[in-house]
């Protein structure tokens, strides 16, 4: 019979039969469909947003970047400028005039935020007339040194508020401003300044600590300023007290800045930015705006604003920068072309739902055939005792009579269509021989294989069921394998009992264990109570040796209350200090991030050691103090540091019990290379060099008393901030201990803060 060829359906047909498939949907398809076009259009239109507000923060932080940069930048100038004009006027305070001038006027075209830059020297009220004299031969009009009235706002614009200065021992008059001042009569010429209610403060600060920085200044052209001040000494280098140092003065150099042009905004993005300063000390109530965007309107007032506070390095102010978020990218245009892409994942939904449907009818008509045979097989089936599972060749269940389902202690609905082994796995006990598959075995011999002795199923409940059956090769119309039959009867109910005895034994066993594991976690907790013990067993000691302090002064005649006072507030800090180090010690147990912020070494050992006074004193111990000036800020924690120094001077104090005539604690700060060193070294007895290896190992002391945790939790302490502990002898006699840190990055060096 010759093949007839099946004519190919047109496309006309292939499409009207595509759109009846999709018309035969039903309604829920449809509506899924309807609402996956929704999800994809808001996904899509919400990622064209998000893409918009993402530009709009990256730029906002670029933008504030900037900005910072361009503020340290200018601001390094003027500090430049400032130091310059100090050592002019440190090398020629009399004649330094014309060589400020021209410096300032070459530099006044590159800074933009200078108002003006002056050396004003201090003078005494003898010298009054001969220098307002010289003034005004310089200026050309009358010169005297005035007072002005203040009124709320920090300006010098009231013409009838200016006075001449009463008689003062010293003053410092305005006598200089370069390249000028924007006031067209020069009247602020003449202002005392170490007399001026706004900037007096600021003059009397600079002169004891050689530079300070003005409150927010109102200049006369109505824009916000500040002033730099920097003292210029008649001996170098001055004195460390500052009230020497004040009359150790010449005068100092005074630099007005404009705020505006230090803090000025790209053109193209001043519209889109507010700046503002916040005064750090809270001297300014307000914040002292700088710029101003243009306001949102619409949708984009419901967006967020953008606002990122940063420090200004040099300056008592806070940058403030704020942006209001708006839509600049979302369109109606994208809008619709999102709207069209959308479209696509609703068809491809709508399509594969339909035939899912038409799949789905197919398989129940072909279900209902296959349902009446084995309904058939199955009547068949139910009448046995024995329970029979019929799997395929992947040992997929296809079948299991009554029997098995109550031998498994599993419904039929839960084991068919599931691999044999996880309803039935059959397992061997007591095992010396690799025993292979029965399944395995009747597939490859195509014969029937008998169930060894000793094996048993697994129920769903755990129980073990001790079986015997065998497996039977399943044979189609034409011979070919298509399954395997399982048959298969418990035969043993007292063995049954046995396991379970075993399996009691079992569980008695899991729970010694546990046992075993609350005995560990009980040794734990007396570890962390002995770690408890030795941090708060110093700041104990302090507490007691205070209060007999207090108590031998009450029983005295006459009761020095200033020492009494300071023995209770000593007393009052340590026990602050012990609160603190048990909250110290809760964070490390949850492990929660230490408190590392930027420090002076210097200060926290000047802390440390002032709880030392009392011992210092009772044992006749002389400190030596070394502090380097003007050492770099190191990250570390406060309490943490100060804890440290505080446990290998008292290690120090306590070698020294023995030395005569006296003791010498010495403490010694230095800068090497990019790290910060501490050194504590006393002239005790020493570390013997057998233990020096092994003096920060845990648990182990030297001291007849110890618990050798301190030495062990002072370097895990100092490891943590990036730092190391050395441990030494000194030559001749006495230990060493060396606290080495790295310095802080970015750190501006700063006076140490402590009195030599």
């Amino acid at each position: 019979m010759p093949d007839v060829e099946v004519p190919r359906p047109t496309a006309l047909c292939a499409l009207s039969t595509h759109l009846q498939l999709l018309r035969d949907a039903s309604r829920r398809s449809k509506w899924l469909s309807a609402l996956c076009w929704l999800l994809a259009f808001g996904m899509l239109f919400g990622h064209t947003l998000l893409q918009d507000i993402r530009q709009q923060r990256q730029a906002f932080h670029e933008t504030a970047s900037l900005l910072r940069q361009s503020a340290d930048r200018a601001l390094r100038d003027s500090l430049r400028l400032q130091k310059q004009v100090q050592e002019i006027a440190a090398a020629a305070p009399q004649n330094n005039q014309l060589q400020i001038r021209e410096l300032a006027q070459a530099t006044a075209p590159s800074q933009p935020q200078l108002y003006f830059i002056g050396y004003q020297p201090l003078i005494s009220q003898p010298e009054r007339k001969r220098f307002e004299q010289q003034q005004t031969r310089a200026l050309g009009k009358p010169y005297r040194i005035q007072d002005y009235l203040h009124d709320q706002n920090n300006s010098w614009r009231n013409p009838a508020a200016w006075r001449v200065a009463p008689a003062r021992s010293r003053y410092l008059p305005l006598s200089m401003a370069e390249p000028g001042l924007a006031s067209p009569d020069w009247r602020e010429m003449g202002l005392d300044l170490l007399d001026d209610s706004v900037l007096g403060a600021s003059i009397h600060q600079a002169l004891g600590h050689m530079q300070a920085i003005s409150p927010t200044l109102r200049l006369y052209n109505g824009e916000p300023g500040v002033a730099l001040f920097q003292t210029v000494y008649r001996v170098e280098p001055p004195s460390p007290v500052p009230m020497v140092r004040i009359e150790q003065s010449a005068g100092l150099v005074m630099q007005i800045l404009y705020l505006k042009p230090l803090l000025a905004l790209p053109d193209a993005a001043a519209e889109r930015y507010t700046v503002q300063l916040l005064r750090r000390d809270g001297e300014t109530p307000a914040a002292l705006p700088l710029a101003r965007e243009r306001l949102a309107s619409g949708l984009a007032e419901w967006l967020p604003t953008l606002q990122r506070q940063d420090s200004l390095p040099g300056l008592p102010y806070d940058l403030l920068l704020s942006r209001q978020l708006c839509f600049e990218r979302a369109t109606w245009g994208e809008a619709a072309l999102c709207g069209l892409f959308a479209l696509l994942p609703a068809y491809l939904l709508w399509l594969a739902l339909a035939l899912l449907e038409q799949q789905r009818r197919a398989r129940e008509r072909s279900q209902d055939d296959i349902y009446r045979e084995r309904e058939y097989a199955s009547v068949a089936l139910r009448s046995i005792g024995d329970a029979v599972i019929s799997i395929d060749t992947q040992q997929i269940i296809q079948y299991l009579n009554p029997a098995a389902e109550m031998l498994l202690d599993l419904p039929a609905a839960q084991a068919l269509q599931r691999r044999l082994q996880q309803v039935a796995p059959l397992h061997y006990e007591f095992s010396r021989q690799p025993v292979r598959d029965p399944v395995e075995q009747a597939v490859a011999t195509l014969q029937v294989v008998y169930l060894a002795q000793n094996c048993y199923l697994k129920r769903r409940g755990g129980e073990k069921l001790l079986v015997e059956g065998s497996v039977s090769p399943l044979l189609g119309r034409n011979g070919q394998l298509i399954g395997t039959v399982l048959t298969f009867r418990d035969t043993a109910p007292i063995r049954r009992r046995m396991l379970a005895a075993l399996e009691a034994s079992e569980t008695r066993l899991r729970q010694h264990e546990m046992e075993l594991a609350r005995v560990a976690r009980i040794n734990t907790m007396g570890e962390m109570a002995s770690g408890i013990a030795h941090e708060i067993n110093q700041p104990l000691s302090a507490i007691m040796s205070y209060c007999q302090a207090a108590l031998s002064l009450l029983e005295d005649d006459e009761t020095d209350m200033a020492m009494l006072r300071r023995a209770l507030t000593s007393s009052v800090n340590q026990a602050d200090r012990a609160g603190r180090i048990i909250h110290r010690l809760r964070e490390f147990v949850t492990r929660k991030n230490q408190q590392l912020v930027p420090l002076q070494l210097n200060q926290a050992v000047h802390n440390a050691l002032s709880l030392l006074d009392y011992e210092l004193h009772d044992h006749d111990i002389h400190i030596e103090q070394n502090f380097a000036h003007e050492l770099p800020l190191v990250y570390a924690d406060t309490i943490q540091l100060e804890q440290v120094v505080l446990n290998l001077a008292r290690n120090a104090v306590e070698a020294m019990e023995q030395t005569r005539p006296w003791g010498r604690l010495s403490i010694t700060t230095r800068k090497q290379g990019d790290r910060v060193q501490l050194i504590i070294g006393d002239n005790g007895c020493g570390i013997p060099p057998d233990t020096l290896d092994r003096i920060f190992d845990p648990f182990f002391s030297t001291k007849p008393n110890g618990m050798g945790l301190g030495l062990a939790i002072c370097q895990t302490a100092i490891e943590a901030f990036g730092g190391k502990l050395i441990a030494g002898n000194k030559p001749g006699s006495g230990a060493e201990f060396i606290i080495d840190l790295p310095c802080a990055a970015s750190c501006v060096a700063a006076p140490s803060g402590v009195e030599a």
